[in-house]
């Protein structure tokens, strides 16, 4: 038990327990902090992911190179660290990939796009296995003129002639979530990738001697 304790609480405490927001390093220009807290809007969206057990099919941890091939398909530009998580709490990284990973979702996809996956996944992704959350959303009459909210569905998924789709403030939450998850900029522990160095020693221009007039 007492090497247990060790290992799994003082020996994380010990790495990762006085971390705070650093500096993050940006290529060709000044660093910024990171991260930041994550907006209110966000932070309801985060309940509403963990309740609805969005984290048993997604996670949300890039691996590095040797380890996988995340960054190849585009999940994120760098490994994830552990100042990644500094204001998530709980930190939901999740361990199985149903789904692909979300660390970076929102590089990838805009509000629009998460919540008409949310509503039928198979409207944006034929074949997807994603469960759809129609209980997010109401579907009602439309008064007038289409709602600006009201989602942009293809035929096959569109509601009946003279009613809409609107997403519920839990949709708008858990987008608002999905669309904050940026892991932006390299860090000292996880630096942009080596650039090749410049050529600086070309080879000289043969001479020719020009013929004599």
């Amino acid at each position: 038990m007492a090497c247990s304790w060790l290992s799994f609480v003082l020996g994380p405490q010990l790495q990762i327990g006085d971390m705070r927001p650093t500096t993050n390093i940006v290529v060709g220009a000044s660093g910024q902090i990171y991260p930041n807290a994550e907006p209110g809007a966000a932070h309801q969206g985060a309940e509403i992911y963990r309740a609805n057990g969005c984290a048993c099919c997604h996670t949300e941890q890039v691996r590095p190179r040797a380890l996988g091939s995340d960054i190849n398909r585009g999940w994120g530009i760098r490994r994830s660290t552990g100042y990644d998580y500094l204001f998530e709490q709980p930190v939901l990284l999740g361990s199985l990939r149903v789904g692909p990973d979300l660390a970076n979702a929102g590089r990838r996809m805009d509000a629009a796009a998460v919540l008409l996956r949310l509503y039928e996944p198979r409207a944006l992704t034929p074949g997807s296995i994603m469960p759809p959350y129609p209980f997010l959303f109401d579907k009602r009459r439309i008064q007038g003129v289409l709602s600006p909210d009201a989602l942009r569905l293809p035929a096959a998924f569109a509601p009946p002639p003279g009613y809409e789709i609107v997403p519920r403030p839990a949709a708008r939450a858990l987008a608002a979530y999905v669309t904050s998850l940026r892991q932006e900029g390299y860090l000292f522990e996880a630096p942009p990738p080596p650039q090749p160095a410049a050529k600086t020693n070309a080879p000289a221009k043969p001479m020719t001697n020009s013929p004599a007039k």
